[in-house]
C-alpha cells in the first residue's frame, strides 16, 4: 500500500484480505471554509466461498447543496498476492457505462500477501465531477464480479 496514515492491512487466518480505510478526522463532515463534505467507501467482493476476494475503496468529496460528486481516490486490493489488471467504470443515472481509467497492473503490497492497484489522491478535492446517484465499479481482469458503489 502507499505509506500512508490511516490505512491498515488486516489478513486473517483465512488469507482473506479486508481493507479499511480510515478516512481523515473531518470526512463525513463539513469544513467551515469551503462547506465541503468527504465521503469514503468500501466494497468486498466474495468469490468461490471466499470471505473477501478483493476490496475496493472510493474516496469522494461534494459541495453543500450540489448534485456534483468529485472522485478523487479509488483503491482496490487482492488477496493472496495475484498479479493482474484491474480499472475502475462509472455509470452516471441514465447513462452508458464508462470507463473511468484503463487496465493498470497491480503491485504487491509491503509486508503483505497481497497486491494493490490505487488512482487518484487521498484527502484532495480534485477528480472528475459525476453526478449524485452514479454507479462507480472496480473491476480485475478475468473475475466476472465487480467492487460498486452508488455516489450519494
Amino acid at each position: 500500500m502507499l505509506n500512508q496514515k490511516g490505512k491498515a492491512l488486516l489478513i486473517g487466518a483465512t488469507a482473506a484480505l479486508a481493507v479499511t480505510t480510515a478516512a481523515p478526522a473531518h470526512a463525513g463532515t463539513q469544513t467551515t471554509a469551503a462547506k465541503v463534505s468527504k465521503h469514503q467507501e468500501v466494497r468486498c467482493v466474495t468469490q468461490s466461498g471466499r470471505t473477501c476476494a478483493y476490496s475496493a475503496s472510493f474516496f469522494y468529496w461534494n459541495k453543500k447543496g450540489s448534485d456534483k460528486r468529485g472522485l478523487n481516490y479509488v483503491q482496490t486490493a487482492r488477496s493472496p498476492y495475484k498479479a493482474g489488471k484491474a480499472r475502475w467504470l462509472y455509470k452516471q443515472p441514465g447513462g452508458k457505462t464508462h470507463v473511468g481509467k484503463s487496465w493498470r497492473k497491480a503491485h504487491a503490497i509491503q509486508h503483505g500477501n497481497a497486491t494493490e492497484v490505487d488512482w487518484g489522491k487521498v484527502g484532495a478535492t480534485v477528480g472528475p465531477k459525476l453526478r449524485k446517484g452514479t454507479l462507480v465499479c472496480v473491476q480485475w481482469a478475468h473475475l466476472a464480479k465487480k467492487a460498486c458503489h452508488t455516489l450519494k
